[in-house]
């Protein structure tokens, strides 16, 4: 059985159960602050991925990437590929978290 609600819908819905439990003081002010929540967390997944790598080979990545030129092996490549996106992913989100915090507006 499918149920045709949007996501939207659904937001508007745990937005509105937050206002009416005066949590937050309008539906935009709960939207937001659960927008920010999300993307929070984004970033702390990814920061636990970097710090994962980081101690795993007791280095940064710029360190990393130079001790790999011309003697990478597969897992060290793999782990340097997660390892960039990883980074890159952090960057997108934290940007996404100051967008947010400044309204939006970009």
């Amino acid at each position: 059985m499918s149920i045709n609600v949007s996501p939207t819908d659904i937001l508007n819905t745990v937005a509105r159960s937050l206002v009416a439990t005066e949590k937050f003081a309008n539906i935009e002010e709960a939207l937001k602050q659960m927008a920010l929540a999300a993307v929070r967390n984004k970033i702390a997944y990814y920061r636990r991925r970097i710090r994962t790598l980081e101690r795993k080979y007791a280095t940064d990545f710029n360190t990393f990437t130079t001790r790999l030129q011309g003697r990478a092996t597969p897992t060290e490549e793999d782990d340097w590929l997660a390892w960039r996106s990883a980074q890159s992913m952090e960057a997108d989100w934290r940007k996404v978290y100051q967008d947010l915090l400044n309204g939006g507006n970009r």
